[in-house]
């Protein structure tokens, strides 16, 4: 065989050559779009799962003086007193502190007097609220926010003060007046004695 006839050459005619290629070409974009679909699709679906309402265990209300420290609760009784996020429940057996947790507080969610059923864990003599079920029905989530997702940013930290250089006067307080413009001066002579 000489050079300029290879077995591949002489097989195939000159016209089924461009038909080759583009054929191989229309079957490396189809695959691109599968590739890419399925992709898709398994993000969708993953999203999807994320979105799927939790489900709720209802329990039924136990007496405040028979709650098991560590075990999920459910108690019911009237709100006595309010303290921001937290409210003593009475259920005449005893008395618990409730916590709503972070997102109870900028909530007015329970008034004084309100007959209350509250869903969480009992630990240390304080019911951490998961659910908060009304008279009338409405029912209230609380409790720790979810964990972040994976590779998600940090939550952004609180803006600290950067610590005063040394050898500066400490920063005024709200609760103390400011100290006199001549605070530092060594005090005035004694007055002179009348003979």
């Amino acid at each position: 065989m000489t050079e300029s006839q290879s077995p591949s050459d002489a097989s195939l005619a000159p016209a089924a050559r461009p038909q080759i290629r583009h054929r191989s070409l229309l079957a490396g974009v189809a695959l691109a779009v599968l590739a890419v679909g399925a992709a898709a699709g398994a993000g969708g679906v993953r999203l999807a799962e994320k979105w799927q309402p939790r489900s709720v265990m209802l329990l039924q209300p136990t007496a405040i003086n028979a709650l098991q420290p560590g075990a999920p609760s459910a108690v019911h009784g009237s709100v006595s007193e309010i303290f921001g996020n937290k409210f003593i429940l009475d259920d005449g057996s005893g008395r618990a502190l409730v916590d709503l947790g972070p997102r109870g507080e900028n909530a007015d969610t329970v008034a004084k007097g309100e007959i209350l059923t509250v869903q969480g864990s009992f630990d240390r003599g304080v019911i951490h609220a998961q659910i908060v079920a009304h008279a009338d029905g409405r029912t209230e989530a609380f409790g720790p926010p979810p964990p972040p997702r994976p590779g998600a940013p940090p939550p952004p930290r609180r803006a600290e003060a950067p610590p005063p250089p040394p050898g500066a006067a400490p920063p005024l307080r709200a609760d103390r007046p400011p100290p006199p413009p001549d605070a530092d001066a060594p005090p005035p002579p004694p007055p002179p004695r009348a003979p």
